[in-house]
């Protein structure tokens, strides 16, 4: 039998923006053949431009003669113009022998569209409309792209067509480029074009690279699974999705995977689109949403990688946080205390055929049986129990937001410096709710605020715990404290209301976008030193310095953290977790900071800049190290017994999930996150303790998702799976066989 662990795989994802070429003959080094900085011929229009302007042979003797990139605002441009909707340029370059050039590249720093073209024929846009269609001198972009060089980041890279090269000319040639704007009240415009070749023989020919020019990665091969994505010539946008092609290659472990291998774990259609709010402006590394779909577009739930079917999934980018597993750790650890997190698998991606370094496919946060496991709000659902549940909301930024998707309460904490409460539906959205169901939510909320804030709020029927899920609320507390995250308490904050008749209760979680933890930012005096607390900074949700007033949640939270220190928060469990992780990325490692060279460089909001990877791992460790000697100073050993037998327990949640659940029990799945190579003994309890299965298997540390075996024998009921290995190491969850 083969165990693997949900967080730790891997999987190289190619998108190519154009169809892959193979040169007939190597690269032996790049050169910049045309940059900024040289001669070139511009029009500022205002009426229509002869059609033939981007030809060779177009006599553009009436257009101003000016230093490239033109252009205004930012200081980005060596020839400023005055505000335009538009700019039109000519540069011209001479080649002796075309033949000696391989490929190309086209590298664009611009705002906000633009298309280019090569001695007349179109080699690129972007935020200009359908690849070919015709444009007009008065006409604006297709949305805001903001130029990179002068941030610091890398301009818009455009890999071109292997014919491309035939347009080339022994002697002179012309590059034509239009960059239009957003609107005439636009703040800027810059267009500044890089056309790099790459030379088949030594010597210098052209120009050298600029600094940040970095060349094409060989990643056609490789130990990990590939997915193979075909955008059809288009860009991937901020949104709307656009539609692609997709095939997983996964030969299986130790065989490798190459880009020309067939499908063998998804071949179909996708969409997909930028994602994220401050790392998509500041980082040149892109996250993306995308969407399994049918050849219609319809939804199409599949698994990938071992993870349970879906359609919608997360290709996070780390780029800020060197060690690349900061949200992997954090989310495998609430997954350990018993409770859902987003499943992870590392991977590797190429976009337009430039290889962009480790990436984290992720689920994306919905209602799903295998996700967020709440009840299904239909329209219908408009009185009774079904009206109750299940809200998935959300508090954090309000960007892009109408102001009719969030409300804020009416309660004021009674606690001072802290603000009123800002909740926003998330799924199901405002869209999807009617006005009988948001208004059920909304008051749901006060009424449990108002709990909070009452003099009552202690009392355990009539006062905060009548309404929150307190094992969740528990360990999101200490999640958020041993990771100290800069946006916990406060922002991508998640929790759900489920429907009365599953208990009715507020579950917190799950928890989304830890980068920025383990003393990963700068943000404040001593947010990254590996001290003091995060739940008491007034900018926080004032849920919790409430609750802590109360002495019966201080000693749970207490006893809890005992509980947890000797197991999932120990020091050898969370180093031995950061070994698989290192073992499961392997060669990428290095791969990814050639593609990326952020070590010894500071990137937002690094408080630590170690030169080598090894010294952002250690950095990792013994932050972690620090964290959990400071927090067990302040929670561990102070588990005392409960004042009054009538007072409850908080109820331990199960350590592990297994899925589909219910089925039958034929093909079912378990993750065992966390847990170290080891021979494990596997069993299975029936409602009265007898055991009905018994098994033993070797498992490998760095697997995930294991293959229970074909249990459809048992009659239906529910079951308890059991799951032991190596230094005390033991795994219960609840299995129903249908």
């Amino acid at each position: 039998m083969n165990i693997q662990q949900s967080t730790l795989w891997g999987v190289l994802i190619v998108i190519f923006m154009l169809p892959p070429r193979v040169n007939a003959q190597e690269v032996d080094h790049w050169e910049t053949i045309l940059a900024p900085g040289r001669t070139c011929k511009y029009l500022v229009p205002s009426s229509p431009v002869d059609a033939s302007w981007t030809d060779p042979g177009f006599d553009d003797n009436a257009w101003t003669t000016a230093t490239g990139g033109v252009g205004y605002g930012d200081d980005d441009d060596n020839t400023t113009i005055s505000p335009a909707i538009s700019v039109y340029c000519r540069y011209d370059f001479f080649v002796t022998s075309p033949e000696i050039i391989a490929d190309l590249i086209l590298d664009m720093d611009f705002d906000d569209g633009f298309i280019a073209y090569l001695n007349g024929t179109e080699l690129a846009r972007y935020n200009m409309g359908e690849i070919g269609s015709a444009t007009t001198w008065d006409q604006p972009s297709d949305g805001l792209h903001e130029a990179s060089l002068y941030r610091g980041l890398e301009p818009d890279r455009f890999f071109l067509q292997e014919t491309v090269l035939t347009l080339l000319n022994a002697g002179n040639n012309i590059l034509a480029l239009e960059v239009h704007n957003e609107s005439t009240t636009s703040s800027d415009l810059s267009a500044n074009p890089y056309l790099h070749g790459g030379i088949i023989y030594p010597g210098n020919h052209f120009s050298p690279t600029p600094s940040w020019f970095y060349p094409p990665f060989s990643a056609d091969s490789t130990l990990l699974p590939l997915i193979v994505i075909d955008t059809d010539g288009m860009q991937i946008p901020d949104e709307p999705r656009i539609t692609a092609q997709m095939k997983l290659i996964n030969n299986g472990p130790g065989m490798y995977n190459a880009t020309g291998d067939p499908g063998n774990g998804y071949d179909g259609q996708i969409s997909i689109e930028l994602r994220g709010e401050s790392s998509l402006g500041l980082y040149p590394k892109k996250s993306y949403s995308l969407e399994t779909q049918t050849a219609t577009g319809e939804n199409n739930n599949v698994s990938l990688l071992g993870l349970p079917v879906e359609n919608d999934w997360i290709l996070y980018a780390p780029y800020g946080d060197k060690s690349l597993i900061r949200n992997v750790l954090s989310y495998s650890v609430f997954e350990q205390m018993g409770h859902y997190a987003p499943r992870t698998r590392f991977v590797e991606v190429v976009v337009n055929g430039d290889y962009l370094g480790i990436y984290i496919l992720t689920e994306k946060i919905k209602r799903d049986q295998n996700r967020v496991d709440m009840a299904k709000l239909l329209p219908g659902d408009i009185a009774g129990n079904e009206l109750t549940g299940g809200y998935l909301l959300r508090i954090d930024k309000l960007s892009d937001l109408a102001d009719y998707e969030y409300w804020t309460s009416p309660v004021q904490p009674t606690l001072p410096d802290y603000r009123r409460v800002t909740y926003q539906y998330f799924d199901p959205d405002y869209s999807e709710l009617n006005e009988t169901q948001r208004k059920y939510i909304r008051d749901h909320m006060l009424e449990f605020e108002t709990a909070l804030v009452s003099k009552n709020f202690k009392d355990p029927s009539q006062g905060y715990r009548a309404y929150l899920d307190m094992p969740s609320f528990l360990d999101m507390t200490i999640l958020n404290e041993f990771t100290k995250d800069v946006d916990a308490f406060r922002l991508s904050h998640y929790f759900y209301k489920q429907k009365d008749s599953d208990g009715g209760k507020l579950v917190m979680g799950p928890p989304w976008d830890y980068n920025l933890t383990f003393g990963n930012n700068d943000f404040l005096e001593d947010t990254h030193e590996p001290t003091n607390w995060m739940h008491t900074f007034p900018i926080t949700i004032y849920w919790w310095p409430r609750i802590m007033e109360d002495s019966w949640f201080r000693r749970e939270l207490q006893c809890r953290w005992d509980e947890l220190y000797s197991t999932v928060l120990s020091s050898d469990h969370l180093h031995g977790f950061i070994d698989s992780t290192k073992v499961v990325m392997g060669a990428s490692i290095p791969r990814n900071f050639k593609r990326w060279p952020v070590l010894g460089t500071y990137v937002w909001p690094n408080s630590y800049v170690g030169s080598t990877y090894s010294d952002e791992e250690w950095f990792l460790r013994n932050w972690i190290d620090d964290r959990l000697e400071w927090l067990n100073s302040k929670w561990g050993g102070v588990c005392w017994p409960l004042a009054d037998d009538s007072e409850q327990a908080i109820p331990r949640p199960e350590s592990v999930r297994v899925y589909p659940n219910p089925s039958d029990l034929s093909h079912a799945y378990v993750d065992l996150n966390g847990f170290m190579g080891s021979e494990l003994t596997i069993r299975v309890f029936d409602m009265s303790g007898r055991v009905v299965f018994h098994s033993v298997a070797d498992y490998a540390a760095g697997e995930f998702a294991y293959a229970l075996p074909d249990l459809s024998f048992l009659p239906a009921g529910i079951y308890t799976l059991e799951i032991t290995g190596g230094e005390q190491e033991r795994a219960l969850c609840k299995m129903i066989r249908e």
